[in-house]
């Protein structure tokens, strides 16, 4: 069966592994101008019914949108396991008369894990998926033919075990092992020998036999899911709880000869797992990134199922290597680019390879691709580029037979680069945690193909900059062509400001942009010297240069932009220690909340440091017996420095009486909490 647009049933479960050659489009066919009516002009989520859609406005830059009538789904990737169905009309399945996805009108050509029809015998097409038919025999009684005859449909091939003249058989313990190739729904097993007038073999059932099922790949054998020691049905059909199973082994218990013509098994629901990996998909220049986006419905409890896209970008067309182990006397000698037969192992191949069980390889080409990124819904994209090819994957996990999510329009911006490429270093590589250091960031400037250059230049930071001290450009001979010089940058400093060409036009937290004379030389380079400070381990430095009228940035990476410094690294160090509160300052020491004008307000600047990852942070108003009067912080914190004023009011508003207060900072980690204490006194 074809992909099913508009299917109200399961499609066919025998999708083939590979849809469609690897997509190259004629010049500027994947470009999609961006436009209000591709996706909304303001960002939203809306969670209505049971459809999850994340609209916001693309860069300045170009779309990419895979699922629809430029890039179909069956014509853009592949499905390894052959489990996920292609649906034109995502709300025509359905459960008792009932949609099961509810989504927007308009919305078309999804993708989803596949639901099971009750009547379809899910061991068709195994070996297409990477499953496999086994039995327990030595290789000279094993054949081929007659294992791929039980799961494929054919009347005429059979597992022959029947007692005949000239041979005597041994069937006790016999067992035949089905790998399914992926995880089903389950719920009844049936299998019976030839019954045709060409082979009446009717009577040459099962007697007895062990049944067992398990969600791996092989099922334990330990103890029996069920078990039947006089069975005198021809057509066995063993119904089941309905449960996730991989694979089954049927084992005979007797001596008495069998034949067994199909094994045929049946389930319900949606799969648990489902895999999308789209090809490496050709871009008309090599590009940055902006925004990744999709649309996603849901069917049962949240919570049930899920969805991971993960993605890379690279230089070329293939992605990964791969390789063939060599064994000698069983004992692995090495690896091979090539298979048996000396042809150079492709994707195709290797998938060939791996549903035989043979011992290949697959790893990223790291010289040409990066390695798999998982990203979230609306995020922006931090790939190394400029690249040319971009590659998505999607993993898909259902918990219940009714839970799953389905998936459309995965879309990204991209745009064309302002320069080939930036390499940037910091030093010092080592600072100490939470004090102020000048920071000297080189960036070197990669332009042989002429492209246009730039003139806004951002640096990321962990905190906000205290101090510019300089920006300098310099020319591929080493002439400065243009510098600032600002010295301290006050929070409350109206931007923008220039010094000669050189303008600072935005600070805060996370980082500060300046716009300078147009830089597109190659060999070209911006030295900038400013204070700022790091809160953890490994805080990593990064440029962001940006095209005229584009808002998708091209980013730098680590490598030798200038002999003078010697990390050719963006990452900043710091001693490694446990203490994740860091210091606690109070100004001024004492305050008089009257509104007179005059130290109203107590400023309270306070330090996270050492933190991987968010975590609750409390910021309390304690008076000297310990009852708390004011919570003024209650959220989850990054390592950073942040400030938080107390009015000298309790939580209800009231003014506190005069007295000794103490302000308390306490951080929540893995390693347990940690709290900074200073007094203050409140005066009228």
């Amino acid at each position: 069966m074809s992909p099913c647009p508009g299917a109200s049933h399961s499609c066919d479960l025998g999708l083939p592994k590979r849809l469609k050659r690897r997509y190259l489009p004629t010049p500027h066919a994947n470009r999609t101008q961006t436009s209000a009516a591709c996706w909304p002009r303001r960002a939203a989520l809306y969670c209505a019914s049971a459809i999850v859609f994340l609209a916001v406005t693309p860069g300045f830059g170009e779309e990419f949108v895979v699922g629809g009538s430029a890039h179909p789904w069956t014509e853009s990737g592949i499905t390894p396991g052959g489990v996920i169905a292609f649906v034109e009309d995502i709300s025509s399945l359905t459960e008792g008369g009932e949609a099961i996805f509810t989504v927007e009108e308009g919305n078309a050509d999804w993708i989803v894990p596949v639901r099971l029809d009750p009547g379809v015998n899910i061991a068709l097409g195994l070996l297409d998926r990477g499953g496999s038919v086994d039995i327990n025999l030595s290789d000279n009684q094993k054949d081929a033919d007659e294992l791929e005859g039980i799961i494929n449909g054919d009347h005429r091939v059979a597992i022959d075990r029947k007692w005949v003249d000239g041979r005597a058989l041994i069937n006790n313990g016999v067992t035949l092992f089905v790998d399914l190739g992926a995880r089903f729904g389950v719920n009844r097993i049936v299998f019976y020998p030839r019954m045709t007038p060409q082979f009446p073999f009717g009577n040459d059932f099962m007697r007895s036999y062990d049944l067992f099922v398990g969600e791996d790949e092989n099922p334990s054998l330990a103890f029996p899911d069920f078990s039947e020691s006089d069975n005198t049905d021809t057509t066995v059909v063993i119904e089941i709880d309905a449960q996730f199973v991989r694979s089954l082994a049927l084992k005979s218990t007797l001596n008495a000869g069998f034949e067994i013509d199909e094994i045929e098994i049946y389930g319900t629901g949606f799969v648990p797992e489902a895999v999308y990996e789209s090809d490496p998909l050709f871009l008309d220049d090599a590009s940055v990134w902006g925004q990744i986006r999709w649309l996603e419905a849901i069917a049962g409890a949240p919570e049930d199922s899920s969805i991971e896209v993960r993605v890379r970008s690279g230089a070329d067309d293939t992605p990964d290597d791969y390789y063939r182990q060599i064994k000698v006397g069983g004992v692995v000698t090495g690896r091979s680019p090539n298979d048996a037969f000396g042809n150079l192992l492709t994707r195709a191949s290797y998938e060939r390879l791996l549903r035989l069980d043979e011992p290949v390889i697959k790893q990223t080409d790291a010289e040409k691709w990066g390695q798999w990124q998982l990203v979230e819904n609306g995020q922006t994209l931090e790939l190394p580029a400029p690249r040319q090819y971009f590659q998505f994957r999607i993993d898909f996990t259902n918990a219940t037979l009714t839970s799953s999510r389905a998936l459309a329009q995965l879309a990204f911006d991209f745009s064309s680069p302002p320069v080939d490429g930036l390499f940037a270093e910091v030093e010092p590589s080592t600072a100490s945690i939470s004090e102020t250091t000048t920071f000297t960031f080189v960036t070197l400037v990669d332009n042989d193909s002429g492209r246009e250059g730039f003139t806004r230049f951002d640096v990321e930071t962990p905190t906000r900059i205290t101090a510019l001290h300089s920006v300098s450009l310099t020319d591929p001979s080493g002439t400065v062509t243009a510098r600032g010089d600002f010295g301290a940058v006050d929070v409350g400093e109206m931007l923008p400001r220039s010094s000669g060409e050189i303008i600072l036009t935005e600070v805060d937290d996370e980082h500060f942009s300046l716009t300078m004379p147009r830089v597109d030389q190659d060999g070209a380079s911006i030295e900038i010297v400013f204070d700022s400070a790091v809160f953890r381990y490994g805080t990593r430095f990064r440029g962001l240069a940006f095209a005229e009228g584009s808002t998708l940035p091209l980013l730098t990476e680590g490598g030798n932009a200038t002999s003078a410094i010697e990390s050719d690294d963006l990452l900043v160090r710091v001693s490694i220690g446990s203490t994740v509160a860091g210091p606690l300052k109070l100004s001024p020491s004492s305050f008089s909340p009257n509104d007179d004008g005059i130290n109203d307000d107590l400023q309270i600047d306070y330090i996270v440091q050492h933190l991987v990852a968010l975590s609750p942070i409390t910021v309390h108003v304690h008076d000297l017996s310990g009852r708390r009067v004011r919570q003024l912080v209650n959220t989850d914190r990054s390592s950073g420095q942040y400030r938080v004023e107390w009015d000298g009011r309790t939580d209800d508003g009231n003014l506190v009486p005069p007295g000794i207060y103490l302000i308390a900072v306490e951080v929540r980690s893995d390693e347990g909490s940690q709290r900074r204490l200073r007094q203050t006194a409140v005066i009228y």
